[in-house]
Parts: structure tokens; C-alpha cells; sequence
């Protein structure tokens, strides 16, 4: 945290007390001396205790302040003074105290309630530091520090719906930006953080953490494309940041696009001769160019200067092949996969290498581990084209063509929870309740946090009369996605058809600070205080 005293200047204080003198170890300006002498009044001593805290001198502060307190001793400013000079200085116990005082005497000021949260913080006192910055935020809305200090604790905790709850109206700064971002993507919705990022980077384009953070976010959705725009407009802007103009380099290598990657590689390379994700990428364009000892010098030097990077090594194995090492290029291949890799041309060229050294029989077991992998890719690439078509067909009225293309697609991954979800959903329409009912069991088996499915499982023992697992499943769909509104609000009506409105109230508040417009979440509340009324 900045010097809470770099803003002092702003502060209306008073200070005034009889006896104070400047001492040789606080020594102020000639000028502010010489009116504390001259004019030993509060106004005076406010003044030379904030130069004392500007210049980070707070014990000098300290006596200063108090010296003033003594002469204004219901002063909440004084107070306030005096508990920031200690938390300044290292002292938040001490702190706390003065911060109480000055509440005490000003409780509508926002400042003092800021920076007890903090002192609070620092003694561990958590869920008092966070009243303390929630009531800040009730005297000024969008103090951006409050909402640093209360964003950065439910972050630490892991509670990224409040992080949510706290940050989604607001005005953001870069900061708050990147926390909000994080928090929606920690909650499953990459999509949001995306465009919170976006929002971001239109009011600050130059900011290197923000397209660091829309890149990541970009491509875990596969969006390379994009990624790569981001990627070159952050390089242009910082021509001499040596990350940006590397993840734009990776960027572009990862979607294969090796004539922009060469010319960069080639600058980066001179640029960091030693770096072992330059060397790696650039041996990567070289090896597909069929420049393979270039390839091998720079792979070489990649993996001793980061061994456990597993795809340099894979590389590496490949090009040593290429180069009749066969040996060699199996030390690497075999590192490889211990180290994790698990594309299916790892085990191909591993099977390569082992027949040329004459290992026929291991060379079979890893062509057997490579067609099985490739069998695996390539159902998975079949189902997610029948789930697309079947996507469309029920778009387009047509149920019985959707569900055929949606059984095609479970027989291609049958352990895949999202394509088994969408069968089970298109069966619903049909009323083929038992079937679906298993499908959607499958799902959960296979992935217990698919909250769809457990919502969807709620509703059919929700229909079924069974309240005791409706309730269950919906809870298990709010804890595995937070920001699921329906799923709050059929666990509200299910704890308020067992008259437990209480509980209901709570989960119909959860739904409403996500969406406070949701016709059917306000419907559900007027009906439950009419049910609780009549209790």
C-alpha cells in the first residue's frame, strides 16, 4: 500500500498543544517551525504534523498530532490523524484504538473507516476489517479503496461471488478490473471476465496486465484469433517489453501461423539469445520449416535451460529423429511423456525411434498407445460436430433429428458429460423421464461440479415429490456455479414449499444480487411473504 500520507496535503486536520517543540531529530521546515513557535495553535501544529507524516517521519507526527489533541480532544480528525500516523508506522494495534476514538466522534467519515479496515487486517481480524470497509462503502459507494481493500480479502478467501456481488456495478480502475475478471472466470464464466477485460482495455489500451489477462482468458476459449489481435496491439504499444512481443510470438506459433512467427522469432532471439521459451518456439518454427540442425541448436539450449518443459523436449525428439539420432531422440520422447505430454505423435515418434534402434516390441506398444489416442481425438472431434448439428436441428423444431444426432454423439464419447446433457435434455421434451433421469445421473458421475445437470436432476425429483434430493441437487448446482440464478431460485421454492422461509428468503437474495430484474425470483418472494404471513 502507497503512504496513506501521500494525499495528506487534501486533509482538513487541526493540531495544537502547549509545550511542543520541534526537536533536533524533528526537524521541519524553517517556516512551519517558526509559525509553531510563533503561533502554537492547531492549525499549526496540523500543519507540520502532516509535512512529518508526508516525509514518512511518524513518530514526529504522532507527537505533533497529540500534542493538538490536547487542546481539541473531541477532535474525530485529530484521532483520525493520529491512528494513521501509527498504522503508518507499523503500529496497527495502537492504531485501532485512535481509529475507534475518531469514529466515535465522526462516525459518518469515510477515511478513518478505511484505514481501521486495514489495521483490522494486518491483527487477522478479518471479519472486522470487512464491516469496517462495508461501511465505508455505505458513506461513499464507489470509494475505489474501500473496494480495493474489501475485493482483495474475499479474493485471498476464495469467495469470488462476493467478489462478484461487490465489484459487478461498479466503477472499475485497472485493479478492480483484473479482480472481477478473475473472479468470473474462477466461477465458470470466462465469457463475462472476457468482456470485463474488454471494457477495461477501451479506457486504458496501453495496460500490459489487462491484455496479459484478456489473452489467457481468450484462449482457454479457444479464441486464438483474438488472443493474437490483443497480443499484436500490446506489442505495439510496448516495442521494447520483451513479454509482450513473446506472447505475441507464442500466440502465433500455438495457431500455426509461422510467416508472422519467423521475422519476430528471429528479432526476439537477438534480442534474448538465452531465453528458454524463445529458443523453444523458434526451434519450433525452424523444425516445420525443415531447418532441423538450427532447430536442434536452439532446442537443445531450450531444454538445458528449462528441463521440464516436456513439449521442447518433444520437439527435440522429433528433430533428432529427422537428423538420424535415434537414440538421442528417444531420451527425449521417453522424457516427454513422463513429463506429461500427451498428444498421440509423441508415442508415433517414439515408435519411430524404437524401430530403428531394433526395440520391435516397444515400438508396437507405442504406435498401440498412438492409434488409440488418435481414436480418442478423433471421436471427440465427431461427437462435438453431432452435438453442433444436433444444436441446430433443435434450434430448427426438428426433435427427432436432434435426438438422433445427439445419441451419435454419446456413442463417440460416452463419458462425456456435455454431450450426455444435451441428450437428456432434448429427451425431456419427450417425457422419456427414466431415460432421462439416467443420462443426467452419467453426467454428474463423470463430473460432480456440472451444475446444468444437478439443477436439471433437481427439477425432475422436484416433480417427482422427492423435496429431500431436489433440495440436495440444488444445492449442489449452486455450489458448483455461484452465479447460477435458476438454481438459487428452485432452491428457494423447494425450501419454501417445506415452509422453511428463512432459508428460502436467503437463497432468493443470492439469486436477486445476481440478477436483480428476475421476473420469476421476485414472483417467488411476494408469494413466500404471503405463505409466511399466513404462518
Amino acid at each position: 500500500m502507497h503512504s496513506p500520507f501521500a494525499s495528506a496535503g487534501l486533509l482538513i486536520a487541526c493540531l495544537s498543544a502547549p509545550g511542543f517543540v520541534v526537536g533536533e531529530t524533528c526537524a521541519g521546515p524553517p517556516a512551519l517551525e517558526a509559525k509553531v513557535h510563533a503561533h502554537p495553535d492547531a492549525t499549526a501544529y496540523s500543519e507540520i504534523g502532516v509535512w512529518f507524516g508526508d516525509h514518512q517521519k511518524y513518530g514526529c507526527a504522532i507527537e505533533a498530532f497529540r500534542a493538538a489533541l490536547k487542546l481539541e480532544p473531541n477532535s474525530g480528525r485529530l484521532n483520525y490523524l493520529i491512528g494513521l500516523s501509527l498504522y503508518s508506522s507499523g503500529h496497527a494495534d495502537e492504531a485501532v484504538a485512535a481509529l475507534q476514538e475518531s469514529l466515535r466522534l465522526a462516525p459518518d467519515s469515510v477515511k478513518p473507516h478505511l484505514i481501521l479496515g486495514a489495521a483490522l487486517a494486518q491483527l487477522h481480524r478479518g471479519s472486522e476489517a470487512k464491516a469496517a470497509w462495508e461501511t465505508a462503502l455505505k458513506f461513499d459507494p464507489q470509494s475505489a479503496e474501500a473496494l480495493d481493500f474489501l475485493s482483495k480479502m474475499l479474493i485471498a478467501e476464495g469467495d469470488y461471488d462476493g467478489t462478484i456481488a461487490l465489484l459487478r456495478s461498479a466503477a472499475l480502475n485497472e485493479e478492480l478490473a483484473l479482480r472481477l475478471s478473475f473472479a468470473y472466470d474462477k466461477t465458470g464464466a470466462p465469457e463475462k471476465a472476457a468482456q470485463v477485460l474488454k471494457t477495461a482495455l477501451q479506457s486504458k489500451p496501453s495496460s500490459l496486465p489487462l491484455a496479459s489477462a484478456l489473452e489467457a482468458t481468450l484462449v482457454k476459449q479457444s479464441l486464438f484469433q483474438e488472443a493474437i489481435k490483443v497480443a499484436a496491439k500490446a506489442a505495439e504499444l510496448h516495442p521494447d517489453n520483451l513479454d509482450a512481443e513473446r506472447v505475441y510470438f507464442r500466440l502465433l506459433v500455438v495457431n500455426n501461423d509461422y510467416a508472422l512467427a519467423a521475422p519476430l522469432g528471429r528479432k526476439l532471439l537477438l534480442r534474448a539469445p538465452h531465453d528458454a521459451e524463445v529458443l523453444y518456439l523458434n526451434g519450433v518454427v525452424e523444425r516445420v520449416a525443415g531447418q532441423f540442425p538450427v532447430a536442434r541448436r536452439h532446442l537443445e539450449e531450450a531444454v538445458r535451460l528449462n528441463p521440464k518443459d516436456g513439449r521442447a523436449r518433444l520437439n527435440y525428439g522429433v528433430v533428432l529423429l529427422e537428423l538420424k539420432d535415434a537414440a538421442g531422440a528417444r531420451v527425449q520422447l521417453e522424457k516427454a511423456i513422463e513429463l506429461g505430454v500427451t498428444e498421440p505423435d509423441v508415442h508415433f515418434r517414439l515408435a519411430a525411434a524404437l524401430r530403428v534402434l531394433g526395440e520391435t516390441g516397444r515400438a508396437q506398444e507405442q504406435l498401440d498407445l498412438y492409434q488409440q489416442q488418435l481414436a480418442a481425438q478423433s471421436n471427440r472431434a465427431l461427437a462435438a460436430s453431432k452435438a453442433a448439428q444436433g444444436d441446430q436441428e433443435l434450434a430448427a423444431g426438428d426433435l427427432q433429428k436432434a435426438l438422433a444426432l445427439y445419441r451419435e454423439s454419446v456413442a463417440a464419447v460416452p463419458n462425456d458429460p456435455v454431450t450426455t446433457f444435451k441428450l437428456a435434455l432434448a429427451l425431456d421434451r419427450t417425457g422419456n423421464v427414466d431415460e432421462e433421469t439416467r443420462l443426467l445421473q452419467h453426467a454428474v458421475e463423470e463430473n460432480p461440479g456440472f451444475a446444468l445437470a444437478q439443477n436439471q436432476l433437481g427439477y425432475l425429483a422436484s416433480q417427482s415429490g422427492d423435496s429431500a434430493t431436489a433440495e440436495q441437487r440444488f444445492r449442489q448446482a449452486v455450489q458448483a456455479a455461484p452465479e447460477y440464478v435458476q438454481a438459487w431460485v428452485s432452491l428457494a421454492a423447494t425450501l419454501g414449499m417445506e415452509s422453511r422461509f428463512a432459508e428460502a428468503q436467503q437463497a432468493l437474495t443470492s439469486a436477486l444480487a445476481l440478477d436483480p430484474k428476475n421476473e420469476q425470483a421476485l414472483q417467488l418472494r411476494k408469494a413466500l411473504e404471503a405463505a409466511q404471513s399466513q404462518h
